[in-house]
This record gives C-alpha cells, sequence and structure tokens, in this order.
C-alpha cells in the first residue's frame, strides 16, 4: 500500500470516527442532490428518468470513483472491483428500502414507462460482460495493458447511454393504468441557475471527500483487524460508498419522484461497472479481471440476480404484498442476504 496515503498507522479508535465522518460527508451531500435533480429536471425539460441516470447516476458515482481510484493507488485493486461489484448489489437493495418509504403502493408499481425498465435491462448485460470476462479470462489490447472485457463494457455503456437518452417512442410500451399518487408538488426552487450550479458541485466534492475517507479508513480497519481487503470491499466499503445512493433514493421517494430514484441507482449501477476499466488503466501488474476472486464473482452474479428482480417487479406492477413493501423489494431484501451469507462464509472458511 503506498504509505502516503495509508491510514494504518492509526489505532482502531481513531479510524472509526474517520470512517464516520466520512460516510456523513457522503450522506448529507446525496440527500440534496435529489432535490437539485428535481429542480434541474424542472427547468430544463429533461426527463426523471433520464436525470437520475445521466445527472444523479453520474454524481452519486462519485464515492465509486475516488475509492476505485485510491484503492488502485494504494495497490489494492481486488479491494476496488470488489468495492464496486459489491455496491452495485447493494444500490439493488435500496431500491428495496425506498420502498419502505412508498406508503400503499408497491414502489415498482408507480413507474410509468419503459425507460426505467431499459435502464434495468442495460445493467444486466454490463454485468453479464463483467462476469464473463472473470470466467473465460480476459486479454490485454494492444499491448498497453488493458482488457478486452473492460473495453467492451465500456463501449457498450457509451452506445446505450447514447440509446436511451433519444426519447422512447409513444408507440412503446405504456401501463394500462397507474396507481393513485400523491405527488407533493414543491414550491419553484428560488435558486439563481448560477447558484444552483454551485451547490451541486459543492455536494459532489463533498461526496468526493467522503468517499476517499470512507476508503482510506476501511484499508486501515482492514489491516488493523486483520480483514481481507476483499472482505472489506464487499461490505463496509460497499455500503458506505452506496449512501449517495439510499439518501438521495429516499429524498426522491418522499417527493413521489419514483422515475428520479430507481433512474439514479440503475444509472449509477450502470456507471460503476464500467470502472473497471479505470482500474485496469491505473493498476500496474496483471489485468484485472484475471486477479479476482470467487467472492467477486459471486457478488456479479448476485447483482444480476437482483437486478433481474427488480425488472420483474417493474413487469409485474404488482402492488404491496407484506411489512409495507412489494413482493420484489422482499425477494431482493432474501437473496440479498443469502447471497451476502455465502460470500463470507466461502470467505472465512477459505
Amino acid at each position: 500500500m503506498n504509505s502516503d496515503m495509508s491510514l494504518a498507522g492509526l489505532s482502531l479508535f481513531a479510524l472509526v470516527p474517520l470512517f464516520l465522518t466520512g460516510a456523513v460527508l457522503v450522506w448529507f451531500a446525496g440527500a440534496r442532490l435529489a432535490g437539485y435533480a428535481d429542480t434541474i429536471s424542472q427547468r430544463s425539460g429533461i426527463g426523471q428518468a433520464t436525470i437520475g441516470v445521466i445527472l444523479l447516476g453520474a454524481v452519486t458515482s462519485l464515492p465509486e470513483i475516488t475509492t476505485t481510484s485510491v484503492a488502485v493507488i494504494s495497490d489494492n485493486p481486488r479491494m476496488a472491483v470488489n468495492n464496486l461489484v459489491g455496491g452495485v448489489a447493494f444500490q439493488v437493495v435500496v431500491i428495496a428500502l425506498a420502498d419502505l418509504f412508498v406508503g400503499k403502493n408497491a414502489l415498482t408499481s408507480m413507474v410509468p414507462g419503459p425507460r426505467v425498465m431499459l435502464n434495468a435491462a442495460v445493467s444486466i448485460v454490463l454485468l453479464v460482460l463483467v462476469a464473463l470476462g472473470v470466467m473465460v479470462g480476459d486479454w490485454e489490447l494492444w499491448g498497453i495493458g488493458v482488457g478486452f472485457f473492460p473495453v467492451l463494457t465500456a463501449t457498450t455503456y457509451l452506445l446505450c447511454l447514447w440509446r436511451l437518452g433519444r426519447s422512447v417512442s409513444s408507440r412503446g410500451w405504456t401501463p394500462e393504468a397507474l396507481p393513485e399518487v400523491d405527488r407533493q408538488e414543491e414550491a419553484p426552487s428560488e435558486l439563481s441557475n448560477a447558484r444552483l450550479f454551485g451547490v451541486t458541485v459543492t455536494a459532489a466534492v463533498l461526496i468526493c471527500a467522503g468517499g476517499t475517507l470512507v476508503t482510506l479508513a476501511a484499508e486501515g480497519m482492514a489491516e488493523q483487524t486483520g480483514t481481507d481487503t476483499g472482505v472489506m470491499g464487499l461490505t463496509l466499503l460497499a455500503f458506505a460508498t452506496s449512501l449517495p445512493e439510499l439518501s438521495t433514493a429516499i429524498a426522491a421517494v418522499r417527493i413521489r419522484r419514483v422515475e428520479l430514484a430507481i433512474g439514479d441507482i440503475l444509472g449509477g449501477n450502470m456507471f460503476d461497472v464500467t470502472l473497471v476499466l479505470l482500474i485496469d488503466i491505473l493498476a500496474a501488474g496483471p489485468l484485472v479481471l484475471n486477479q479476482v476472486d470467487r467472492s467477486a464473482m459471486v457478488a456479479v452474479l448476485l447483482g444480476i440476480l437482483l437486478t433481474m428482480l427488480v425488472l420483474i417487479g417493474l413487469l409485474e406492477r404488482r402492488n404491496k404484498a407484506m411489512l409495507r413493501m412489494g413482493y420484489d423489494s422482499i425477494a431482493v431484501l432474501v437473496a440479498y442476504s443469502a447471497g451476502l451469507a455465502a460470500i463470507l462464509g466461502g470467505a472465512f472458511a477459505e
């Protein structure tokens, strides 16, 4: 690990407060992004799902960018990959958790059109490409230390983003009926466009700072406790870097911006998967997909499964089942708990 960036010399009593401070920064800034994004959506005329994918999806992925870069610079590429794939799985769980704040209707029954479903489908495609790269083995392109599958994943993401940015045909799939939604119309923001830009950038900077702090603190905690850095990336770090998605999703659901909430999470997942290319570019040594272990592979497959469950919920559009949650949300929580238990059980058994 790069000694200039390591916090491993600090005690746990110092590392835990640092980790919590970074997490609070990420949560605080992320909670305000939903309101800023909603204002931008209203002023620009861009749909909630598109804003969720492009703006919220990218900005709330800043912790993943910073944690990935810091982990690779600290000579921890495996932790970087595990953080990404673990975060993708946990961020789908955020959709299930946001379901608790909807009210009488299931979250996935309130989506009015196909764009969010397309986001889910693209997320699955990108995860499958990464899984293939791990299973069959990656190979270097052009002798520059970058693998074929990360490049293919990033290229696919850009092409899909371009297609998703185009208007969905009015002749496409539309629901026959939508549940009654008590949409809360907030008073128009008094922020000028310049100030709106400023506070959005400030929130992004706070997220970057918090993401860097939680990464360094998590690495230090892993060394102090003897925990494998890959396991730390799949669990504690994945949770911390998912805090922006959690806070923005809850904030968006509370003001009944459902497309914004789900679009943020799925858009962030799409973006996060492409960061494997960034790891390949920054990391020295073998191609990164050839370095990951079985737990990362299980996390990728778990992310595919969870996204499929959400997609099924979006297609089925079933209302509440129990515990203030739809069947799909309950299935996501059960599957994630089982998958995480399998990952941790396998890691500690080795």
